[in-house]
């Protein structure tokens, strides 16, 4: 009867149950390096320092950068197969392009324009 009943149970559970696994890319890994601020827009705005230094990951080919923790300001998207990304957040927008292991990206908000030169560090 317990066999029959397990038996019952196995078949009727879903297909569909398998969870996919991200594959890595070739732009996967942690990424540092220096913003340089290049364009204030405006008076009395809070862009922050002339440099400052940042750090992000790209898992399975999907950007996770927490940019601004106090203004709430994240980028989180897909990088291209060719390097190439484009993420919003909200009004600020973040563009780049990665070649091997460097990549240049340019931070632009109402008030701000930041220019970053990152490399992929090695763990």
């Amino acid at each position: 009867m317990h066999a029959t009943l397990f038996l019952a149970l196995a078949l009727s559970a879903p297909a569909d149950l398998v969870i996919p696994v991200q594959a890595s890319t070739a732009f996967d890994g942690t990424w540092s390096g220096t913003g340089t601020l290049t364009q204030r827009r405006g008076r009395g705005t809070s862009c922050g320092p002339e440099t400052t230094n940042r750090r992000f990951t790209i898992q399975g080919g999907q950007i996770t950068w927490a940019y601004d923790n106090r203004y709430g300001v994240s980028f989180s998207g897909p990088i291209q197969a060719n390097g190439s990304f484009d993420l919003a957040s909200g009004n600020n927008r973040l563009q780049g392009q990665a070649t091997g292991s460097d990549m240049t990206a340019t931070y632009t908000s109402s008030e701000c324009v930041r220019s970053f030169q990152m490399r992929r560090r090695r763990d």
